[in-house]
């Protein structure tokens, strides 16, 4: 049986069933989820997720939509050191909507990047209309024992590129289905398979077929079969390597086949 497929971008609310919309994705050959905390409440909601057995882990961090609730890291150095929780994230800068101030965002962020260099775990970062500023802090902390997975990679080749030399993971969701991503699509082609990760980033961004629906990792394959077909891949190879990046660069085993 092939590789489970790994989604390595997700989130769940209080209100979601999270143990039937794990069940619903295995069946359909997901077998990994790394489930992703945003808030101070929704991280502890994500950490009693936590189930690695299971194929269920989970990041802690504040999303820049956010920033400005930061109060200091006791809270989540100790989420951090609980079972199952194995990245720093959703963390980063958002200049699109700026719902917290941008001085604020870019001294949350650095602040969570030396945390996951102090405990050597990834960072999980979310980067909108914000690459020179958000580069620029990375670049500031680049040593070996910064790992960072670029969520919801929507930038230019040059801008992949500049990810890759710095050693980070890019990942791609349901807008790489998309009739108009052209640029995403372009993008990807410069993207070694050694360095992409899949993610749903769900409930958002379901993918074509499913598009206007309320997203859920059983849409992952959707976004397999798209990457495959413009990397002119087997979907089974597909789901190999980019399941084998991510448990590579998170330090986790392999799943096991679930279907």
């Amino acid at each position: 049986m092939s590789t489970p497929w790994f989604d390595t971008h997700l989130h769940l609310d209080g209100d979601d069933p999270a143990q039937a919309i794990f069940a619903a994705a295995r069946q359909e050959g997901v077998g990994a989820f790394l489930v992703q905390g945003t808030s101070l409440d929704d991280c502890e909601r994500t950490v009693a997720l936590a189930d690695p057995e299971h194929g269920v882990y989970t990041a802690v961090g504040l999303h820049p939509h956010v920033a400005a609730s930061f109060q200091d890291m006791a809270f989540f150095r100790d989420l951090l050191a609980r079972p199952g929780v194995i990245a720093v994230g959703e963390i980063g800068l958002d200049y699109y909507y700026n719902h917290s101030p941008a001085e604020v965002q870019r001294d949350v962020f650095g602040r969570f990047l030396d945390l996951a260099i102090e405990l050597d775990l990834p960072a999980i970062i979310h980067c909108r209309d914000a690459f020179a500023d958000c580069y620029a802090i990375v670049m500031e902390r680049h040593c070996p024992g910064l790992r960072c997975i670029v969520h919801s990679f929507t930038g230019t080749p040059a801008e992949a590129d500049q990810w890759l030399a710095l050693g980070a993971m890019l990942s791609v969701n349901g807008m790489v289905t998309f009739n108009r991503a052209h640029n995403i699509r372009e993008a990807l082609a410069h993207i070694p398979m050694s360095r992409l990760l899949l993610e749903t980033d769900s409930p958002y961004l379901a993918p074509i077929p499913k598009r206007g629906q309320r997203n859920c990792p059983a849409f992952l394959p959707y976004i397999g079969m798209r990457v495959a077909e413009e990397k002119q891949l087997p979907p089974d190879k597909v789901a190999d390597i980019t399941t084998g990046n991510a448990c590579a660069f998170l330090h986790i085993p392999v799943p096991s086949p679930v279907a």
